[in-house]
């Protein structure tokens, strides 16, 4: 009876070994990692693929995508394709661009770090849901995988601006004074003024913080005009007599506009009307005197309308009283006697004039002109018979 316990014993220990030694070879047997199980699209069996070696791109093209798919260089099929993973490329959200590969670095123009184009993928496009892949292409088209710059083999430049700005998925703009996007544009947001501009632009002669306030409009001109003066000074202000431009007498608007000068410096009527009165040089105050605007506001200014009228406004300067107006001679202004052209030298009025009043004066004159005897008396209201001595 005892032997036959030792030997019951003796079988239970070597089954107990047994199993524990199939239990290690297992565990030796097993692989360090392992993916689920997975077919390639429709591949029938691991082995397809799996053949012992390690895979490589040949792996790949040899077997089901026989020289139509070449790698990116530097990488290959697995930098991308992990095993396991869906090769839709429907299926891969694009911040998988960003995140996976593409880590540009702009301190030194390389994909290094993670790169969303910063807060805003374009400017403007982040309200629209444009993601990576609306502007980064993978495949030329559904029909040509190979075309894509990851199955191509080569490297391909990123999309250029005229690729979107086309009139058609954006607006089309020239390019600023000829230069290319890039000169102003170095990110794909607004370019900050007035820092850009004075690129170009230097502000020891462009000084104003706010370039886009007056010339907004020619930022994507081929050739920028500057803005015409009634953009802003459209309320009344015309051309002096309806064809003398602004700039023949404002001639320092452009320093003015841009902080350089606290002045527009513009010219003064005698520096193109050197008109004289009576002989002498018209005072530049006075000629707003006789000369006036047809139009209201900064139009009744003569030098702001396109009509100037001429009024003669002797008292201004003179103090003169009018002839015999007490005495109901008709005279009624300086011009009845003194008919001469204002910007002209004022002669003494001939005979004639004072004839028209003093008909029976005809003789007495006896060929002299009467302010001979009577200069005293022409301007008064009221004339008295000078004293004839001897």
């Amino acid at each position: 009876m005892a032997g036959r316990r030792q030997v019951i014993l003796a079988i239970a220990v070597l089954v107990l070994l047994c199993a524990g030694a199939a239990a290690a070879l297992a565990l030796a047997a097993a692989p360090a990692s392992a993916f689920d199980g997975w077919t390639h699209d429709g591949a029938s069996t691991c082995a397809s693929c799996h053949n012992g070696q390690p895979l490589t791109d040949a792996t790949c093209t040899t077997f089901c995508h026989g020289g139509r798919y070449k790698s990116f260089p530097g990488k290959q099929c697995w930098s991308c394709h992990v095993p396991g993973a869906d090769t839709t490329p429907l299926s891969t959200p694009s911040s998988a661009c960003s995140q996976g590969c593409h880590l540009w670095n702009q301190a030194v123009r390389d994909y290094t770090i993670p790169y969303t184009h910063g807060a805003l993928p374009h400017d403007g496009a982040a309200g629209y849901g444009k993601t990576c892949l609306d502007c980064h292409q993978t495949s030329v088209s559904i029909v040509d995988p190979g075309g894509s710059p990851h199955h191509s083999g080569v490297e391909t430049p990123p999309p250029t601006c005229e690729d979107c700005h086309n009139g058609v998925d954006a607006g089309a703009q020239q390019t600023h004074d000829g230069n290319p996007c890039t000169s102003c544009h170095t990110g794909m947001n607004r370019p900050p003024v007035p820092a850009t501009c004075n690129a170009c632009h230097p502000a020891t002669t462009f000084g104003t913080p706010d370039c886009l306030k007056c010339h907004a409009a020619q930022v994507h001109n081929t050739k920028p005009q500057p803005p015409a003066c009634s953009d802003c000074h459209g309320d009344g202000y015309k051309q002096h007599a309806g064809k003398v431009a602004c700039l023949t007498c404002h001639t320092g608007i452009a320093a003015f506009h841009h902080g350089q000068s606290k002045t527009t410096s513009q010219k003064d009527c005698r520096a193109c009307h050197a008109k004289r009165h009576a002989g002498k040089n018209v005072p530049q105050s006075t000629c707003a005197t006789c000369h006036k605007g047809t139009g209201t506001g900064p139009a009744a200014k003569a030098q702001h309308s396109t009509t100037v009228t001429k009024s003669y406004v002797c008292s201004t300067c003179h103090s003169k009283k009018l002839h015999a107006s007490a005495l109901g001679s008709g005279i009624t202004s300086c011009r009845t006697c003194h008919a001469g052209k204002y910007h002209a030298t004022q002669r003494t009025p001939p005979n004639s004039v004072c004839l028209r009043c003093h008909g029976r004066a005809a003789r007495h004159s006896n060929g002299y002109g009467c302010a001979l005897c009577h200069r005293s008396q022409v301007h008064s209201s009221r004339p008295a018979v000078p004293k004839i001595r001897g």
